[in-house]
């Protein structure tokens, strides 16, 4: 499966398309439904930054995915979540997605909005692994299994 091309905004304000529009990678994307799931988002965080620190290349990008319809109100919802992210890297790493959550959720083959979906995504684009809600030891370490090496 191939990651679908999205229009995101980063935090400080830098558009993307993403997956092949992003630097570095691989990529892991979190996307994101429901505000409260930035909890489930943030359990994710420790592991992959460590994960990190260990495969050249590797990013990992929140996607926050927000109904097409809250578009107009873009500049106060991205300033609100921007407010409250102190790390400019975290904020440059926090990508708005506002978009037909139904078509996206076909997309990438997502059952429920009610948890978060975590992706493996490679410089081709491919969605190489997958995983959804809670991190357990056994997703961190297949996904580590699966982690191809670096875009050139």
């Amino acid at each position: 499966m191939q990651f679908p091309a999205l229009k995101v905004r980063d935090l400080e304000g830098k558009d993307y398309v993403i997956p092949h529009g992003l630097p570095g990678g691989p990529h892991v994307i979190i996307v994101a439904f429901q505000q409260w799931q930035q909890i489930l988002v943030n359990r994710w965080v420790p592991g992959l930054k460590a994960m990190a620190d260990r495969h050249a290349g590797m990013e990992v990008w929140e996607v926050p995915s927000i109904s097409q319809g809250y578009r107009l109100f873009r500049g106060g919802i991205d300033g609100g979540m921007r407010a409250g992210i102190p790390d400019v890297d975290a904020r440059r790493h926090t990508l708005t997605a506002y978009t037909d959550i139904g078509h996206l959720a076909r997309d990438l083959e997502i059952d429920s909005v009610e948890t978060i979906h975590v992706f493996l995504v490679d410089c081709s684009g491919n969605v190489l692994w997958r995983a959804e809600g809670e991190p357990t030891d056994a997703a961190l370490a297949e996904l580590e299994a699966a982690m191809p090496d670096a875009c050139s």
